[in-house]
C-alpha cells in the first residue's frame, strides 16, 4: 500500500455514484502519490491479509431480492446491484426490477402505516405491497419495509412507483416474488 483514504458512503449511495465519487477522489491522490515516490516521503507498506478481503465475481441471480431479509439489507442490496445484475424480483409471473426510496424499520413507521388494514397481513408475508394514499411498501423481513421509488417490469420502461400501481391496477396485498 502507498497511499489510501477513507470516504463514507451516503445511506441512499449507488455502487455508480460512489464509483464516480472516488474515481475523483483517485486523481490527486495518484498525483499525490506519485510526488512522494518522487520525493522518497511514500514508503511502501504490505496489505494486512487478514483485512484482506477479495470481492466474488457478480452473477446475474445474486440480485434476486429475498424478501425475508430486513429491508435495509435489501436497500442496501438494490443500491449495490446497480446497475448490474440489478435488484429484480417477480410480479404477476414476470420479472420486475425495484429500486428503494428509504428501509423503515418498526419505529420508524409513517403516519398511517400502522392503521392501513393491510398492514397486519403485510407483516406476516414478506413481499406484500402496502398502499398508503400514493405511497407504496413493500413488507420485508423482521417486520421492516421498503418505501418504493420505481419498477421496471420486464420488457418495459422504469416508472414511478405511483405510475406503475396506476398502470398495474395494484390492489394492497398483492406480493413480489410470486
Amino acid at each position: 500500500i502507498l497511499l489510501q483514504r477513507e470516504m463514507e458512503i451516503g445511506p441512499k449511495e449507488t455502487a455508480p455514484e460512489l464509483g464516480a465519487r472516488m474515481s475523483e477522489a483517485g486523481a490527486p491522490l495518484m498525483e499525490e502519490t506519485l510526488r512522494g515516490l518522487t520525493a522518497g516521503t511514500v514508503v511502501p507498506r504490505p496489505q494486512s491479509h487478514a483485512e484482506a478481503t477479495i470481492a466474488p465475481i457478480l452473477k446475474k441471480k445474486d440480485g434476486r431480492i429475498d424478501w425475508n431479509r430486513p429491508a435495509q439489507e435489501i436497500h442496501n442490496r438494490m443500491r449495490v446491484f446497480a446497475p448490474w445484475p440489478g435488484a429484480y424480483s417477480t410480479f404477476r409471473g414476470q420479472t420486475c426490477h425495484l429500486w428503494a426510496e428509504t428501509a423503515l424499520d418498526p419505529n420508524s413507521l409513517p403516519a398511517g402505516l400502522l392503521d392501513s388494514p393491510s398492514f397486519a397481513a403485510a407483516r406476516s408475508a414478506p413481499g406484500t405491497l402496502i398502499g398508503v394514499k400514493n405511497d407504496w411498501f413493500i413488507s420485508c423481513g423482521n417486520a421492516t419495509l421498503l418505501h418504493l421509488q420505481s419498477v421496471k417490469m420486464e420488457g418495459r420502461k422504469q416508472i414511478s412507483a405511483s405510475e406503475f400501481a396506476n398502470g398495474a391496477r395494484l390492489k394492497s396485498s398483492e406480493r413480489f416474488g410470486d
